[in-house]
């Protein structure tokens, strides 16, 4: 549940001149620069805590795992009404973002170990230390870029691989599907939360992971009027 948003605010030098108009500290340049670097936080309760995430650039359109996405947050709901399904399993997040979903997660019981690119980890790094505290198991936060240097995963140590929103660049589809194989073996879960935004570009990736990955489960989740579906599956007998 979403309980509001907190959003940071800049000032300048206060002192007057020329008639009481306060003179301009910064360049037209700079005051741009400094509204899409500005942060804010987003204040949510699961498990019974209030959760306070801090969203980064959020004025950086390109920046997506700096944000919270809807889907995130309908996953969240999901795994609070599981509850017991997901505690003391080995769960690993790929491109957690703000790191949400895994919080929520690991104050359900889980084993999580939160993973994204290296220029995403210290912001979601410091919303994990201030909403984690007390967890049964200690989340872990580690760098993973999809596709590369994987050996430093062990293949088959998790229960369940969710993502969140991750089939989003298409060029990237392909390294996902390494990533997720590597992840998993035949009694790992994989659960995938999507927003339904692009049908063509989802059936594209449903065409490439399903080469590998049966799909054994489907359901829409409900959140406001947006089409999003969570979906469970594994990893085929052959691979």
């Amino acid at each position: 549940m979403n309980l509001g948003t907190t959003e940071t605010s800049y000032s300048g030098d206060d002192s007057t001149s020329n008639g009481g108009y306060p003179p301009s500290p910064w360049t037209k340049e700079q005051i741009y620069d400094l509204m899409a670097k500005r942060s804010r936080v987003l204040r949510y309760s699961y498990a019974g805590r209030e959760i306070h995430i801090k969203e980064a650039n959020i004025g950086i359109q390109e920046e997506v795992g700096t944000k919270v996405w809807h889907a995130g947050e309908a996953f969240c709901e999901f795994i609070q009404r599981r509850g017991r399904q997901f505690e003391d399993k080995k769960v690993i997040e790929v491109g957690a973002g703000t790191g949400l979903v895994g919080i929520v997660a690991s104050l359900m019981g889980a084993d999580v170990t939160l993973t994204d690119l290296k220029g995403i980890l210290p912001n979601m790094e410091e919303n994990v230390q201030i909403n984690t505290k007390g967890c049964k198991h200690r989340p872990k936060v580690r760098e993973l870029a999809w596709g590369r240097d994987l050996h430093q995963y062990t293949k088959g140590h998790y229960d369940y691989v969710i993502g969140t929103d991750v089939v989003y660049e298409e060029h990237m589809f392909r390294s996902l599907v390494v990533t997720l194989k590597h992840l998993c073996d035949v009694r790992t879960r994989v659960l995938l939360c999507h927003h339904v935004r692009w049908p063509d570009k989802d059936l594209k990736f449903m065409e490439l992971f399903s080469a590998d990955f049966t799909i054994v489960n489907q359901r829409r989740l409900p959140k406001q009027d947006l089409t999003v579906y969570l979906f469970e599956a594994k990893l085929k007998e052959s691979h």
